[in-house]
């Protein structure tokens, strides 16, 4: 029996680049902690900060700390991540939130995931106090906050309601993407809808998900959420529904439709009992009402039936377009500055 022989080199080869990109606004007590820990775990990967317009030292501290660090000027995580995906050219890459609540132990949990299964997207399912028992990092009972909790379910079940995709955390900050997929998907939310807008993307166009639980603990001292429960709940909703017009026309117009419908069925109940009854149409103000809703019914329905025949041809043109998808020269990194520069 032969026994087949990898070379050294040729394993190096194989081994797929890493880019981690964290996305920072005002993180400057948490990142140089973050960078070091991803550094020591894996050694090989490129640690990129993005400063997204911090006004607290954040890149001087990454800096110092090992990372490349480019600017994102416009405000927004989605803005920093876009910043990102344009600057880097590795196998995978790997976002993470640069408060330290994610530990890089997840980090690997999620590239165990990716060799074992190939899937483009890998999502980090949070999982405070994972680990434990195996000499890991202690969670948090209390580090989700409970409202925030209620609007990721009532998110989640609306995202498997329409998109017929049911996921165990759509809002966690730690997902490991291939080149693949991170050069051809678009980018149009600005901020915290990013998560969401990834994972429909993914879904809508075929790439392959998978989802692992990873370690979860508080974030770093000194550091504080940019989240605003009711103004970013609000815009994630907003961007929930323009999504699922976009991807899902007929879906989303037949509901529509179908409401328009209803309510001229519930308006010309009186006068075609009357007509029927008297032979005579009274009510002419009603009437008219119930006719223009179902016809507003059929128009909303027919844009609808348009929309899902455009897009089907979009979708088409971008199937062919990503088979045939070839990837960019890499990029040489920028030499690291020290601190004292």
């Amino acid at each position: 029996m032969v026994k087949s022989v990898i070379s050294p080199a040729r394993a190096a080869a194989s081994t797929p680049s890493l880019a981690v990109l964290i996305p920072c606004l005002n993180e400057a007590p948490a990142i140089a902690g973050v960078v070091e820990e991803y550094r020591r775990l894996l050694p090989e990967a490129r640690i990129v900060v993005i400063d997204n317009a911090s006004e607290d030292g954040t890149a001087a501290a990454a800096l110092a700390a090992g990372a490349e660090v480019i600017p994102a000027p416009t405000r927004g995580k989605a803005r920093a991540i876009l910043a990102a995906f344009e600057y880097v050219n590795e196998d995978l890459v790997l976002m993470v939130d640069g408060d330290g609540s994610y530990p890089a132990e997840g980090a690997l949990l999620l590239l165990a995931a990716h060799t074992a299964s190939g899937s483009d997207f890998v999502s980090g399912i949070r999982t405070p106090g994972l680990g434990v028992e195996d000499g890991g990092l202690p969670g948090d009972a209390g580090v989700f906050r409970p409202l925030h909790q209620l609007g990721t379910r009532t998110f989640e079940t609306f995202l498997w309601w329409s998109f017929n995709y049911r996921t165990r955390d759509l809002f966690s900050g730690l997902r490991l993407m291939t080149r693949k997929f991170y050069k051809n998907v678009p980018i149009l939310s600005r901020g915290f809808e990013l998560e969401i807008e990834l994972t429909i993307q993914a879904v809508d166009k075929g790439f392959s998900l998978h989802e692992v639980p990873v370690p979860f603990r508080s974030r770093a001292h000194g550091t504080a959420s940019k989240l605003d429960t009711y103004r970013d709940g609000l815009r994630i909703l907003r961007a929930l529904f323009v999504l699922l017009r976009d991807y899902r026309p007929l879906f989303f117009f037949t509901r529509i439709a179908t409401g328009f419908l209803a309510l001229g069925l519930l308006a010309g109940f009186l006068p075609v009992y009357e007509y029927f009854q008297t032979s005579l149409v009274g009510r002419f103000p009603l009437a008219i009402l119930a006719a223009s809703l179902v016809s507003l019914s059929v128009l909303t329905a027919l844009a609808g039936l348009l929309m899902e025949g455009n897009l089907r041809h979009h979708r088409e043109s971008y199937q062919v377009k990503l088979r045939n998808f070839t990837p960019p020269a890499p990029r040489p990194a920028p030499a690291r500055q020290s601190e004292h520069e």
